[in-house]
């Protein structure tokens, strides 16, 4: 298994990363003899909405940085980042399809973190995120794959950020009918790879997030925390504040 390192969000990363990742897939899609495949897009196409992506994306950060272009009323809008950054998603949601049809499983690692990072990006730069199931997707895939401590940290401060970037209708989870919905599973997870980082702060913080959004899925997850600091073998500092929050939200509820 190779080590898991999220890219840094700007877009000289992604043209200087993704341009032989996004080549391979070409390159074997030019050789099937069936060039059908998942979407309306071609990998020829991708290819070219890639580059044009990486040019947005560049001029967005240019007018975020200059001061003429905020005199000259240039500057890049929030809503801007949000309408180029939700582009963007799709392009990785479509590629990643390809890449997975074309049994390329370097190529959809490397989109999988792209597309983290692309959220990240979004973030950073003031948009929203409207659309999460791609995002959280590859959130919950890297996170199975990733067992240093240190890369767990980055992953859940990533999470963190889409958390943050969420767009208000999503964050107020009004239907709660469907338990598979990305704004739960985003913050389930979060809190597992908490838990997994092993470090207490770390673990306060996103189980304090996961009550505040969530309360209504606290008690089943603190239960099962507890039954996973037993199999699992966790140190006592870990248990100490899964068994903190286990008798607030399990046990204590259930007395009354």
């Amino acid at each position: 298994m190779r080590p898991m390192q999220l890219p840094d969000p700007a877009a000289n990363t992604f043209r200087s990363q993704l341009g032989e990742p996004l080549a391979d897939m070409l390159e074997t899609w030019q050789f099937q003899d069936n060039k059908s495949g998942p979407g309306t897009s071609s990998p020829p196409l991708l290819g070219d909405a890639f580059v044009q992506l990486y040019d947005a994306m560049q001029r967005t950060e240019a007018s975020l940085i200059e001061k003429n272009a905020v005199a000259a009323g240039n500057r890049a809008s929030a809503e801007d980042v949000t309408e180029l950054g939700e582009y963007a998603l799709e392009l990785f949601n479509q590629s990643l399809h390809w890449a997975n049809h074309l049994d390329l499983t370097a190529v959809f690692e490397t989109l999988q973190l792209f597309t983290i990072t692309m959220a990240r990006w979004i973030a950073r730069h003031d948009g929203e995120l409207l659309s999460l199931e791609p995002i959280v997707d590859a959130l919950g895939r890297v996170a199975n794959d990733t067992r240093e401590p240190g890369e767990l940290l980055m992953l859940y401060h990533a999470m963190g950020e889409v958390i943050e970037a969420t767009a208000a209708a999503i964050q107020r989870d009004l239907d709660k009918s469907n338990p598979g919905r990305p704004w739960r599973i985003l913050h389930m997870n979060r809190a597992i790879v908490a838990t997994r980082t092993q470090q207490p702060d770390v673990m306060d913080e996103a189980f304090a997030v996961l009550v505040r959004y969530l309360p209504e899925d606290a008690a089943g997850f603190f239960t099962q925390g507890m039954e996973q600091m037993d199999l699992l073998n966790y140190p006592p500092h870990v248990r100490e504040v899964m068994g903190r929050y286990y008798r607030k939200w399990s046990v204590n509820r259930s007395l009354h």
